[in-house]
């Protein structure tokens, strides 16, 4: 009996301690998301571009290379600079238009990692969650919210 007793006290003190535990693929989420695809397409639209006016510069620079060599001897030092300097200035855009790129992919990366985290804690919130573990961390157990969150962050964009 007092065996009995004992079991029943115990099975009772971990039910009422035990937690609920939620999981989420944010992978998932984030690639699902419709902001993402838009910043995507957006980011891939300027990376075309860019990629378009460095391919222009690079072929009006070649033209400039091939009729500067064809001057042999009678090249002087003045267009030997004006050469260099146009294919410094083709560099530092090129490393400009770089970093622009990137710069924006951050920020929109950041957008978007805003917009999951707040969705993330309103389910959380919502749903009484003790933890959320990202899917791949948790083996056993939790309930999968990941379309719970991406629900949530398609109302918050």
């Amino acid at each position: 009996m007092k065996k009995l007793l004992l079991i029943a006290s115990v099975l009772l003190a971990t039910t009422a301690f035990a937690e609920k535990i939620g999981v989420v693929d944010s992978q998932k989420a984030f690639f699902q998301f419709s902001e993402t695809k838009k910043a995507q397409q957006a980011l891939e639209g300027q990376a075309k571009k860019v990629e378009n006016e460095a391919r222009q510069k690079e072929v009006a620079l070649q033209k400039e290379f091939v009729s500067l060599q064809a001057k042999g001897d009678k090249l002087t030092d003045a267009e030997k600079k004006a050469f260099e300097k146009k294919s410094q200035d083709f560099q530092s855009f090129l490393d400009s238009a770089s970093d622009r790129l990137n710069k924006e992919q951050m920020a929109k990366l950041k957008r978007i990692e805003d917009v999951y985290v707040k969705a993330l804690k309103k389910v959380a919130a919502e749903g009484k969650y003790d933890y959320i573990f990202e899917a791949d961390a948790l083996r056993v157990g939790g309930e999968d919210i990941t379309d719970k969150v991406l629900k949530q962050m398609e109302a918050l964009k």
